[in-house]
């Protein structure tokens, strides 16, 4: 007899989704090129609903939803100014839908409940929350961590920040720059005695970096919050110096955004004396003036992967996974090198 799984298989969804669309679900939101698929394979696998006690208790087990929790490292305020974390909620959201799980809980750590339902069949961490903080708070079994390993016991999604900063720093190198300024964010960890400061490891690298060739230089090193006015009043910092660097490389879109304000406030030109290069690439970051060349991080990836690995868990799957997702320089007009067309 042909189940909703077999059509689940074939169709490359969700249970819950085949079961909802043969039962003709309003409510449902899906791609109509989904549903299509759905039906056709439906009709392909020559399925027929039937009125067995088994099959009935298939179709209400598919139509059980998982609902999962989100924890999100930093508070409400740093996510809705920051593209980083809002578009990898996206992914999330969008991977979620296709698989039939509700999100049930959004928590961010600034007003964390330290008792989450056990109800949740799952949990996504985006940032840094160290694995105590999250065992004192619940038992949910699996739990898939994004831009931070919280043990060998647990999923996770990375992007490789030192690898990507030495990218970044060697294209600074290729144009000529040897005095290069460095313009980010304290980085933290969530743990159970409150936050732990630490340097981030695009900071770590450009100065091992920079050390190697022997050209570091404090006085070129500017750190503040991860805000996007920082940015600007960093770089502002920054022209104050008489040996200012004829390049930084800054730790975000935002942050990068906000310097190029200082220094067209400044009549500085970019890239003639100031070239720039930064991280996330962010749409906005080819819209400005000079379109900045920057880190290309696959952020929605890297939600949907969260997804998927749970996914994976709740099917069965014992190992652990640890997923990298690739980066990628973006050349554009700021750091004084058009985009290859």
């Amino acid at each position: 007899m042909v189940t909703i799984k077999d059509i689940a298989n074939k169709a490359q969804v969700s249970s819950a989704t085949v079961s909802r669309v043969l039962n003709n679900d309003m409510t449902l939101q899906v791609a109509e090129e989904t549903r299509q698929r759905i039906i056709e394979v439906a009709k392909q696998l020559d399925y027929k609903k039937t009125k067995s006690r088994a099959n009935k208790n298939l179709e209400a087990e598919a139509e059980k939803k998982q609902n999962i929790g989100l924890v999100i490292w930093g508070s409400e305020q740093l996510e809705s100014s920051d593209p980083y974390f809002m578009f990898i909620r996206q992914g999330i959201g969008k991977e979620c839908a296709k698989q039939g799980i509700t999100v049930d809980k959004v928590m961010f750590m600034d007003d964390f409940d330290m008792n989450i339902a056990e109800e949740l069949d799952g949990l996504i961490v985006i940032g840094k929350v160290h694995i105590d903080l999250l065992r004192r708070s619940t038992q949910i079994p699996h739990i898939v961590s994004i831009d931070y390993v919280l043990d060998d016991e647990y999923d996770s999604v990375m992007f490789d920040l030192r690898k990507a900063t030495r990218h970044a720093m060697d294209h600074l190198f290729q144009l000529g720059h040897e005095r290069i300024g460095y313009i980010g964010g304290i980085s933290y960890i969530r743990t159970l005695e409150g936050k732990v400061y630490n340097i981030d490891v695009r900071q770590k690298e450009y100065e091992a970096i920079m050390r190697e060739k022997g050209w570091f230089e404090p006085a070129h090193l500017f750190v503040d919050d991860w805000r996007t006015e920082q940015g600007y009043l960093l770089m502002k910092q920054a022209l104050e110096l008489d040996d200012r660097p004829t390049a930084f490389l800054i730790g975000s879109d935002p942050m990068a955004i906000a310097a190029l304000k200082a220094l067209q406030e400044s009549d500085i030109k970019v890239p003639d004396e100031i070239a720039i290069v930064s991280f996330d690439d962010i749409p906005l970051a080819s819209f400005v003036s000079p379109p900045l060349t920057t880190v290309r991080v696959l952020t929605e990836d890297m939600g949907v992967t969260a997804v998927k690995l749970l996914v994976d868990r709740f099917n069965g799957r014992d190992v652990p996974l640890h997923v990298t997702i690739p980066t990628k320089l973006i050349i554009r007009e700021s750091c004084g090198t058009k985009i290859e067309s």
